[in-house]
């Protein structure tokens, strides 16, 4: 089972202004999915500075995302990623979406890129190891998996991982099958 959209919803750095404070304010919400596309579409639409642009893209792309409004997830991961290049989020959150579109090559490619970015992302570890099962990739699979542990040794969904592809789990100084 993939890790669900990883939620980075940072706070916008633009000079608060009455309704421009409000968009932030909404773009940053993420408990009312309708406000916050909204928020995040007038962010988009007064916002040319890279970070913030990128962040705003991206946190409307997860609610899109979580309203299973794929394309428009894909679309906006794809604009938050024009917008700072360095944002290993909207590269990780564009994985899991083309996970649930069923391209898992195109899930490892984002997976491995976040992984540029931040090596010790363990969740795109993950995602990137259950993306290389689904293409048949069984080594790499494991490497992603045994990875994932090193980084976080009670990652269930890794040792699950391992156990599912017959190989050797190993937490710590123990091994068990």
């Amino acid at each position: 089972m993939k890790l669900p959209v990883y939620s980075v919803l940072a706070m916008l750095a633009l000079a608060p202004s009455g309704a421009r404070a409000d968009a932030v304010a909404d773009c940053n919400n993420d408990s009312d999915l309708t406000r916050q596309i909204r928020g995040c579409t007038k962010v988009i639409s007064k916002t040319m500075l890279g970070d913030p642009l990128s962040t705003a893209y991206m946190n409307r792309g997860i609610a899109y995302a979580q309203r299973k409004d794929l394309k428009k997830a894909v679309a906006d991961f794809s604009s938050s990623i024009n917008a700072n290049s360095a944002n290993n989020f909207a590269y990780y959150n564009r994985g899991n979406v083309y996970l649930d579109l069923g391209k898992p090559k195109l899930a490892i490619a984002d997976y491995s890129k976040a992984l540029e970015i931040a090596p010790d992302m363990s969740p795109a570890l993950l995602n990137r190891g259950l993306a290389n099962e689904m293409v048949g990739d069984k080594d790499a699979s494991i490497a992603d998996f045994r990875a994932a542990l090193a980084l976080e040794p009670t990652l269930y969904a890794a040792i699950e991982g391992l156990k599912r592809l017959g190989a050797d789990v190993a937490i710590g100084e123990q091994s068990s099958r």
